[in-house]
This record gives C-alpha cells, structure tokens and sequence, in this order.
C-alpha cells in the first residue's frame, strides 16, 4: 500500500496475496482482485457536508430481541 500527497491511497494486490486470502477462507467478494486498486480518503464529508452525528439513530437487531438506540439516549444514560 501506498499514499501520495493527495488523498488518494493505493493498494497493489498480486496474484499470491489473492490466493492466501482465498486459501484462508475468504469468499471472493471479501478481497480484492489481483491489480492496482485507488481509493481517496475523506470524500464523505465532502458529499455530505451537513451530516452530523447528534441526529443519527443506530438500529441494532437479532434473533433475541430488536432494540433501538440513538446517540441522544446515550447522551442521557451518561450524564445519569
């Protein structure tokens, strides 16, 4: 892996690194493919630049109950 001074990050994937990871268990659509991959960092706040963290709610579901939470209920759990 390497960066560059701009918000790019590149990863190189040989053939043999493809393999170990698919060798290990990993299913194809887990890993990247053999080639050079670039991915740029930080262009979320970028496409969403009004997106805040105070309004956000977080829905945790499993097989044993299905629960709601939100940071606003955390907040007042921890100022209690």
């Amino acid at each position: 892996m390497s960066t560059n001074k701009s918000k790019n990050i590149i990863v190189e994937v040989t053939q043999e690194q493809y393999d170990e990871q698919i060798a290990s268990g990993l299913s194809e659509d887990e890993v990247l493919k053999p080639g050079r991959h670039i991915f740029r960092r930080g262009g979320f706040r970028e496409r969403h630049p009004n997106f805040s963290l105070e309004n956000i709610e977080i829905r945790v579901t499993n097989s044993k109950q299905d629960t709601t939470n939100s940071t606003e209920k955390d907040k007042e759990k921890k100022a209690a």
